[in-house]
């Protein structure tokens, strides 16, 4: 993070203003709930992730370092969670970081679960070194928003643009001037458009090549990068 002060920042534990019919409370990301979140993280990723699904991780391999993963995310305090507040069931998680982080620098298992997936890395890589002057970008202006998801029970019920807007009012207290996001697939692409995000580029799976092969070859659509000024 930069040296600027941090300014107070708005409530961020509560129901959504302004909705008697949203049954969820959204907290941050913290040790208490980090299990919890690592779990429905690996639940959605393994199942509902189009690349995820060609790089075929053993559940079991994969589930030790989800959970590293999403602890090392809770000093960063720019993630959050979701709970339906009947239930008490956690809902939803939106993990976010600064752009000028380095995930690999987290440690050996962070290097082993970026190493899993290394192809998708590759192609989001890619697509930001076309649109983005990383070399240019000072920490704690730009937020990355790596990945959100809902339990497969919870969907439709707008909990997916609740997360975003959330965190994007959290980082403008914080300080960030814009917020990007990788969507590998038409769903995400659209809850982050109706959140006032732009399409900066695009990249089809098809036309992907890593080490001299096409490794998602048979994938449809592609990985969009979007943006919104704060």
């Amino acid at each position: 993070m930069d040296q600027r002060e941090r300014q107070p920042g708005p409530e961020i534990t509560g129901r959504v203003p302004g909705s008697r019919t949203f049954p969820f409370t959204i907290s941050p990301l913290s040790y208490g709930n980090a299990s919890a979140a690592a779990r429905l993280y690996a639940e959605v990723f393994l199942h509902d992730e189009p690349t995820t699904r060609h790089h075929a991780p053993d559940p079991a391999s994969f589930s030790p370092l989800a959970d590293f993963y999403v602890r090392t995310l809770v000093d960063q305090e720019l993630s959050f969670v979701a709970q339906h507040e009947v239930t008490g069931e956690l809902s939803g998680f939106i993990f976010a970081f600064d752009l000028t982080h380095d995930p690999a620098s987290d440690g050996e298992p962070m290097v082993r679960l970026i190493g899993s997936f290394q192809n998708a890395v590759a192609m989001i890589d890619e697509l930001e070194d076309r649109h983005l002057n990383r070399a240019g970008i000072e920490p704690g202006t730009v937020l990355h928003i790596f990945q959100i998801g809902t339990a497969g029970n919870h969907r439709g019920a707008g909990l997916a643009p609740a997360l975003i807007r959330h965190l994007l009012d959290h980082a403008r207290v914080r300080g960030y001037r814009s917020a990007i996001a990788d969507c590998t697939g038409p769903v995400s692409k659209s809850v982050f458009e109706r959140c006032g995000f732009v399409e900066l580029g695009h990249s089809p799976y098809a036309d992907f090549r890593h080490n001299g092969r096409v490794f998602f070859s048979g994938l449809p659509g592609g990985i969009s990068l979007l943006k919104k000024d704060l």
